[in-house]
């Protein structure tokens, strides 16, 4: 799906905006070029990298960079972050890895059936 920042925040907002996992936050990070950068993410994914991050498994400004220096189609940098940070909690769920909840990701179940096979 290609989405550019505006199409993007509208998803966002439209999700399941009565839960407070999927409210909307920002926080500010150093692009590529240095540059402050708002990403926008729900809560639950900023949960995500904070978990990472206390658990020495993510440098997060690290991971800000690398996408900004390797973007996807239209992609904005925030729905390319929301979408790696989704990608990496199916894996570690999947691999069986320490994870922040004892149940998988919202959407992990479709995921693992078509890509792997499996869901669990």
């Amino acid at each position: 799906m290609v989405m550019g920042h505006e199409d993007y925040m509208k998803y966002l907002r439209h999700r399941a905006p009565n839960h407070p996992s999927c409210k909307v936050q920002s926080r500010t990070y150093k692009n590529a070029k240095g540059v402050d950068e708002i990403i926008f993410l729900p809560a639950g994914h900023w949960w995500y990298v904070d978990w990472l991050e206390t658990h020495d498994e993510i440098d997060f400004a690290e991971w800000v960079v690398h996408c900004d220096l390797n973007p996807f189609e239209d992609w904005c940098l925030s729905h390319l972050l929301h979408y790696w940070l989704w990608y990496d909690e199916c894996e570690r769920f999947r691999k069986g890895l320490p994870t922040p909840n004892p149940y998988p990701p919202m959407g992990y179940e479709g995921w693992a059936d078509e890509y792997h096979g499996k869901a669990g």
